[in-house]
């Protein structure tokens, strides 16, 4: 009876154990290639690897943020024999070459002999990250099979934003010209479709193109797939570029009149984008005194709670009115307010800094970066961070 209680007690114990981890998150196995390849081999599985460095930011991210979720540590602990590499150590340092990870986080899915399989990468929700993890497990999703398919004239609008989606990844200059292949030949009477709306997220950039240009013409049929703040959000994103490329261009009149969409909006976010585009034709223009009176009172008004938006300007301006002390003293003033509301704060901590370093402000400015130091989660911002240092003990 007792040899029967410590079993069920045993069993109770690993069940705990397993449950907790698997909270926890993925397991990520503590083996070499070699070794993961063996495994693979006997449980009939994929390997999914997490490439990755010690300094990037979307890979912590996703460390925090999705790995840790129940429903995803299900699926890839049932499904994968799960490892990651620091790109940049060890064994990482030869994967990245062997399967040519330029960019981070990339996630390799490989089979026993460590073919490549599939390829996905960058921050995304859990639920992208586990669609990633469904397609990697379908052998009609790979690049040899999904090229195949569209060699044998396999044309519908998701299997080719599929594509697309797995070419980002693997060629981007093939998954350029497929973006402009859907965009292009998209049926204007299925834009008003879930599929549509995937389409216009991944490939629309301006309200000129195809898809922008109807999604701007259609916006409420668009509301059975996405929320308003979604649509609010592509709305400013396709007027946004639309502002940018007035500017670029020097369409000036064309500029100040698309402007009125975030000016005369009643939506407070859209008049903080009419404040961060107008000062940016100043900055651009080169119209100083316009722009230092509109930089103050926007720092007295609409953006005087909004460090985000005041360290974002205060950058802006540092780097392109470099020289000008007038400017560089207004920016100063943004980002000081935006470390006064955000005193631990990377970001802001560093442009300020950075800031004192344009005007010869030594003292606060080595102050300001050692904080800045301090707060750095990775070791490629300690590194930038120690570059401002030494630029600021040298004054």
């Amino acid at each position: 009876m007792k040899k029967i209680r410590l079993i069920i007690s045993l069993f109770a114990c690993q069940l705990f154990a397993f449950t907790v981890f698997a909270q926890e998150g993925i397991q990520f196995q503590n083996a070499s290639f070699a070794e993961l390849k063996q495994l693979a081999a006997t449980q009939h599985k994929l390997i999914f690897i997490d490439c990755y460095t010690s300094w990037c930011a979307p890979c912590k991210w996703m460390d925090h943020n999705v790995f840790v979720l129940p429903k995803v540590a299900e699926q890839y602990n049932s499904t994968f024999i799960n490892a990651r590499f620091d790109m940049e150590k060890g064994e990482g340092v030869e994967l990245r070459k062997q399967y040519n990870v330029t960019s981070f986080p990339t996630y390799l899915f490989l089979d026993a002999n460590g073919k490549l399989m599939y390829r996905s990468g960058s921050r995304m929700t859990a639920e992208e990250f586990m669609t990633v993890g469904e397609n990697a497990n379908d052998p009609g999703k790979s690049v040899a099979s999904m090229q195949q398919q569209y060699d044998g004239g396999k044309r519908d609008m998701q299997f080719l934003l599929d594509f697309y989606t797995l070419l980002q990844h693997n060629d981007r200059d093939r998954a350029f010209k497929m973006g402009a292949e859907i965009m292009q030949q998209f049926p204007e009477n299925e834009m008003a479709s879930l599929t549509g709306w995937k389409a216009l997220r991944m490939l629309s950039h301006s309200e000129t193109d195809r898809l922008g240009a109807y999604f701007m013409s259609h916006q409420s049929a668009f509301r059975p797939f996405a929320r308003q703040g979604e649509l609010d959000t592509m709305t400013n994103r396709l007027v946004s570029s639309t502002l940018y490329g007035y500017m670029n261009e020097q369409k000036d009149d064309l500029f100040w009149k698309r402007l009125d969409f975030f000016r005369k909006s009643p939506q407070p976010a859209r008049k903080k984008e009419a404040v961060s585009m107008e000062l940016e034709f100043y900055l651009t223009r080169k119209q100083y005194d316009k722009y230092i009176k509109m930089a103050n009172v926007a720092m007295k008004g609409l953006l005087k709670d909004d460090a985000e938006q005041l360290s974002f300007m205060a950058r802006r301006a540092n780097y392109k009115a470099e020289g000008e002390t007038r400017v560089l003293e207004v920016a100063y003033a943004m980002a000081k307010r935006a470390v006064e509301m955000q005193p631990k704060e990377y970001s802001t901590l560093s442009t300020l800094a950075q800031l004192c370093l344009s005007l010869k402000k030594k003292e606060e400015g080595l102050a300001l970066a050692k904080r800045a130091y301090e707060v750095a989660e990775t070791t490629k911002i300690e590194k930038i961070v120690q570059q401002l240092i030494d630029k600021l003990t040298a004054l």
